[in-house]
């Protein structure tokens, strides 16, 4: 997919530019002046934006401020005044500041910008969001045991155990993940309860063995025993 702020091509199926950011959910439309802008809005707003400053651009050239007025001042003398009192009629300098006839130039915010700005904040929160759920309360869950297997690995891989259900699978939503061929997305339900553990086959494809033995229903698991999900061994170690 073309994005078509900055021309750069993204993946499909991209919510945001990863070039410039740009919304590429929002349809655009280019207009004479070549600007790409949100095809729900009846004008370009940049040109829009051009022609408004060049209109105040004249105004502010064609309007009087209050010095010039001071230039059509016509004052009377029959006799020549205190100096104090004196008007001057010569032409003043023109402040700096702002005159009357001035008005203050409004800053154009792209509406490229203002949709990266509320993109980033609407990425920041879902961020957030998907990390608040995915942290687990240690202080709330607490460890009961470990499942060890060394066909994974020569060496020796654990997988700690926590009070409540675990469920044991290939699948990325279970809660100790093994990638085997043999093991089913959602293999076993490993459940703590009153200090035992009981181990349950979720209707896998080959089978869950406990100590040699194929299971069918629901089995209490104590601190030794070596179970089989498909081709992978593993002894259970209790706290």
């Amino acid at each position: 997919m073309k994005c078509p702020i900055c021309g750069m091509a993204n993946s499909r199926g991209q919510r945001i530019c990863n070039h410039c950011g740009t919304n590429l959910n929002i349809k655009y439309t280019t207009c004479d002046n070549g600007h790409n802008y949100d095809s729900s809005l009846k004008e370009c707003p940049y040109c829009q934006s051009l022609e408004e400053t060049e209109e105040l651009k004249t105004s502010t050239i064609n309007s009087k401020t209050v010095i010039d007025g001071e230039e059509n001042l016509i004052t009377r003398q029959e006799s020549p005044p205190p100096k104090s009192n004196v008007i001057s009629t010569d032409p003043q300098p023109v402040s700096s500041k702002k005159t009357v006839g001035e008005k203050p130039v409004k800053e154009n915010i792209p509406i490229e910008e203002e949709i990266i700005f509320e993109n980033e904040i609407l990425v920041e929160k879902e961020i957030a969001i998907e990390k608040k759920s995915a942290i687990k309360d240690s202080s709330l869950v607490k460890l009961v045991g470990w499942l060890v297997s060394y066909d994974i690995d020569p060496a020796g891989i654990d997988f700690k155990l926590y009070k409540g259900r675990t469920k044991i699978g290939r699948s990325k939503h279970c809660d100790i993940i093994v990638d085997d061929s043999t093991i089913s997305d959602e293999h076993v339900l490993l459940s703590f309860k009153d200090g035992e553990f009981i181990l349950q086959d979720e209707l896998s494809a080959n089978g869950t063995f406990v100590n040699g033995k194929q299971i069918e229903q629901r089995v209490f698991i104590k601190d030794g025993d070596e179970l089989r999900l498909g081709s992978v061994n593993f002894i259970i170690k209790l706290i």
